[in-house]
């Protein structure tokens, strides 16, 4: 995924409580996202690459790069798969 940048899709909507809870209207489900997921959606806004998100979540949860890819890219997969996001 070198180089992509996912991006939120429009027709999904979201809403930040305590945690962000996104819903499809086009397939009618919603999805509950932790603090760390909930970060991933926030920046896959189309200006991001995976890569940047992987560093913004290495500095902002102390984690190790590894880690914080492996988490990065299973997010952008469930997400994408739901319709959730777009990889461009």
């Amino acid at each position: 995924m070198n180089g992509k940048k996912p991006m939120r899709n429009k027709s999904v909507a979201s809403e930040k409580v305590e945690q962000i809870l996104i819903y499809n209207p086009r397939t009618k489900k919603h999805h509950i996202l932790n603090e760390t997921a909930g970060k991933i959606w926030e920046l896959s806004d189309g200006r991001h690459t995976v890569e940047e998100i992987t560093e913004v979540l290495c500095r902002e949860f102390d984690a190790p790069v590894n880690e914080a890819k492996k988490d990065v890219l299973h997010t952008l997969e469930t997400l994408s798969e739901a319709g959730a996001i777009i990889m461009k």
